[in-house]
């Protein structure tokens, strides 16, 4: 009472499994000269800088007894700069600067290094302009003497 094994057949012949093997690489070659793909795969498989320094608003800035109050931190994530200066200036609404500080940070990689400038205010209205000196980040900031942050206050 031997049994005979049957040999299943595949739905897939040969030149079926040919022409979809085919069809995969000629996907995949267009995939790869995409460049959104190949920036992926550039990514995947090559270390990418993570150098840079963060600078941004711990708070809104607001108005405390006519003295603009700006808070603002930094990190720096392995750029290998020791020392920033940051500098906060007031302006009026017609671009004139009122007030400016400049302050010395030295951060520890990876840590947020809070600083708040306080600077007197002229007028009813102005603008925060914040530099982060020797480097491309500035933050601004246009708030109201009148008790800041209103509607009137925004980024």
């Amino acid at each position: 009472m031997g049994r005979r094994h049957r040999r299943i057949r595949t739905p897939i012949g040969g030149r079926t499994a040919a022409a979809l093997l085919i069809l995969v690489v000629i996907v995949a070659v267009v995939a790869v000269l995409t460049p959104a793909v190949r920036r992926e795969l550039r990514q995947s498989f090559t270390q990418m800088p993570t150098r840079y320094t963060e600078l941004y608003f711990t708070r809104l800035p607001t108005v405390e007894h006519d003295v603009a109050v700006v808070p603002v931190s930094l990190v720096d994530h392995g750029s290998g700069s020791r020392t920033y200066r940051i500098q906060v200036r007031l302006a009026t609404s017609d671009g004139r600067f009122t007030a400016s500080t400049v302050t010395n940070l030295a951060p520890r990689p990876g840590v947020p290094t809070p600083v708040v400038a306080r600077l007197p205010l002229s007028s009813d209205s102005a603008v925060v302009h914040v530099a982060l000196l020797d480097h491309r980040q500035t933050l601004h900031f246009r708030l109201s003497a009148r008790g800041s942050p209103t509607p009137g206050g925004a980024p």
